[in-house]
């Protein structure tokens, strides 16, 4: 058994598949986890704690922010890229701090959603295809993706923090040089929609009704992160989209629904050769800690084709070890 399963962590390490899972933070999110404090009104991140949050960057300036999905591609928002190419775009991972340490990328592709609106920031989100796989380790880590809309309730999220690499005030010119993070939570869609306005059904807003901590210019295209009660794994609810300034009363962030979209990240990202796969949502052998699996998305799980065939030369490894 022990051949076995170093066997298969051989075999997913070489095809990029990360058997860590998603959305699980091993310094923060263990049975026995460290302490941690918790943009507009947030406090510093500590190395680690959102594994999956990138800086988008331009010449080696930050512009977006964006979350890793899969080893192959970077979830942000299409706003990001009015007038950007995919060559002028690095993707700065595993790193709180911008320009030390962490792992850089460039971009072959970036997809966005074809019915995006630069009016309304509907269908405000985009996939990055990475020029290389990012590798298991070095700080980084997958974040968790929502499931259908039907399997979605806003309701079920008990803690969600926004971070990124943005200004602290509105209309500053210069963002952070590092990553913040802010607690906030999910408003109610009618409620948010009698405060600002201009919502449509693949948005979903976070804040609070007082104001004070927000995202704000630079942390677009960052992910929403949420956690449901009894400590299940991180999963990425929102992308940072617009506002109507930052942290204000009744003012909430807007953010694109990423539940709406699973089928066409599906299809999109099996279309340019480099397919989503089916993520575990913690790692095994933790004793006390949930095991849970990602919820399926339309027309059913797919297994990890490489699983079988682990299993195969994995059993085989036995029996030759005698």
């Amino acid at each position: 058994m022990a051949a076995w399963r170093l066997l298969e962590l051989l075999l997913l390490g070489a095809t990029g598949v990360w058997a860590t899972g998603c959305g699980f933070r091993p310094e923060y999110d263990s049975p026995s986890p460290s302490p941690a404090p918790r943009i507009i009104g947030g406090q510093k991140s500590r190395p680690g704690e959102w594994p999956w949050v990138v800086s988008l960057q331009t010449q080696g300036h930050h512009f977006c922010g964006g979350s890793v999905i899969h080893s192959w591609w970077v979830l942000s928002a299409a706003h990001c890229f009015h007038d950007i190419r995919p060559q002028d775009v690095t993707v700065a991972a595993g790193s709180v701090t911008l320009g030390m340490g962490g792992v850089t990328r460039r971009v072959r592709r970036i997809v966005s959603h074809p019915s995006y609106s630069r009016s309304t920031y509907d269908s405000d989100l985009a996939l990055l295809l990475l020029s290389r796989p990012l590798p298991p380790g070095r700080g980084l880590g997958l974040v968790c993706l929502p499931g259908e809309p039907a399997e979605e309730d806003d309701g079920q999220w008990g803690s969600c923090y926004v971070a990124g690499w943005g200004t602290t005030e509105y209309g500053q010119e210069r963002g952070s040089g590092a990553l913040r993070e802010a607690g906030v939570r999910i408003v109610d869609w009618l409620r948010c929609m009698w405060w600002i306005g201009a919502l449509t059904q693949n948005m979903v807003c976070a804040g609070h009704e007082e104001g004070g901590r927000d995202a704000c210019q630079g942390d677009s295209g960052g992910p929403l992160q949420c956690q449901a009660p009894q400590g299940s794994p991180w999963y990425q609810v929102g992308v940072v989209s617009w506002g109507r300034g930052c942290g204000r009363r009744q003012r909430p962030g807007v953010y694109t629904r990423v539940a709406n979209y699973r089928a066409w990240m599906d299809e999109a990202a099996a279309a340019a050769g480099r397919p989503l796969r089916p993520q575990k949502a913690t790692p095994t052998g933790l004793g006390s800690a949930p095991q849970k699996t990602e919820p399926e998305v339309a027309g059913g799980a797919r297994p990890c084709p490489w699983r079988p065939l682990g299993l195969a030369l994995g059993l085989a490894l036995g029996r030759w070890l005698g």
